[in-house]
């Protein structure tokens, strides 16, 4: 793969952010719902390690979602996800990030996490789009490029309802500070077939003036190349809003899900002349998910 290929390949992904935060949530609630076997090890140092200790995953979702934060322009896309885990300690995934649980007991989990955000490009090069034009709405005002954000996350599960917390610091690329919270509400339909899964939950992202003005702010370059008018963004809300899915299996080892979001776009965002002129701060994205569990 060339490096422009590679760019554009990486750059493309973050176009799913809604499926990142609602995947996140499908797996903490398979998790709190079914019950740990007894006797499973809850340290590396407990004990020898055992193929039941490794989980891997993978999935494939199709979505209809805007094509960047704050577009009014949709479009069909196809994403691939893979998911490695050992025991319930380290997690590894393109959008679950890497992180390691340091606390997990008495309905806590902690640790330490990195993301990346794989930016936005001006041509709105995508190579999982399968259906809608590429947007021109991002002509002029540059790439964004891609950036390693480290952090740290904390959850606590308090059944049927779980609360996260998430933050992290751009290293490069935006350089700039973000941070998600959530509640969900979870439970499991059984009574018609096959169990179904469901949470549902209210969501935000919260960002510096860094992160913002890097993906809303119109500098005095973006405003001659682009024609929109100059706006500096301060720290504040990206985005809030609500998220909810259904997920049921097929088989033992492979699951349908079907998930849906609807995101406002916070002042500092929707006040851009990229939002006012050439968006829309109401977002709304939908989707289906295929995830197949692999056996060790």
């Amino acid at each position: 793969m060339t490096g422009h290929k590679a760019s554009v390949f990486l750059r493309s992904i973050p176009l799913a952010a809604g499926l990142v935060l609602i995947a996140a949530t499908i797996a903490q609630a398979a998790d709190s719902l079914s019950p740990a076997p007894e006797g499973e090890f809850t340290s590396p140092l407990d004990g020898p390690t055992s193929a039941n200790d490794w989980k891997l995953s993978a999935g494939i979702a199709t979505l209809y979602m805007p094509a960047f934060a704050g577009s009014k322009d949709y479009q069909a896309m196809v994403l691939p996800d893979i998911k490695l885990e050992y025991r319930d300690e380290f997690f590894a995934s393109l959008f679950d990030g890497v992180g390691y649980n340091l606390i997990n007991n008495d309905g806590w989990r902690a640790g330490p996490i990195m993301k990346y955000d794989f930016g936005r490009t001006e041509d709105d090069d995508n190579p999982f789009r399968i259906a809608g034009k590429k947007t021109k709405a991002l002509r002029g005002l540059g790439d964004v490029d891609g950036t390693v954000e480290l952090g740290g996350f904390v959850e606590y599960n308090f059944d049927p309802v779980s609360y996260t917390a998430e933050l992290r610091q751009g290293v490069g690329g935006h350089k700039g500070l973000t941070g998600e919270v959530a509640i969900s509400y979870m439970g499991m339909l059984d009574g018609f077939g096959p169990p179904v899964i469901y949470a549902i939950g209210p969501r935000a992202t919260f960002a510096n003036a860094k992160y913002n003005n890097a993906y809303f702010g119109i500098s005095r370059t973006q405003s001659a190349n682009s024609g929109l008018d100059r706006y500096t963004a301060d720290a504040g809300l990206v985005s809030y809003g609500l998220g909810a899915f259904a997920m049921m299996p097929v088989t033992d080892s492979l699951s349908l899900g079907l998930m849906a979001r609807y995101d406002r776009l916070g002042s500092e965002a929707a006040d851009s002349p990229l939002v006012r002129e050439r968006g829309r701060k109401n977002q709304m994205m939908g989707g289906l998910r295929l995830t197949y569990e692999f056996g060790f």
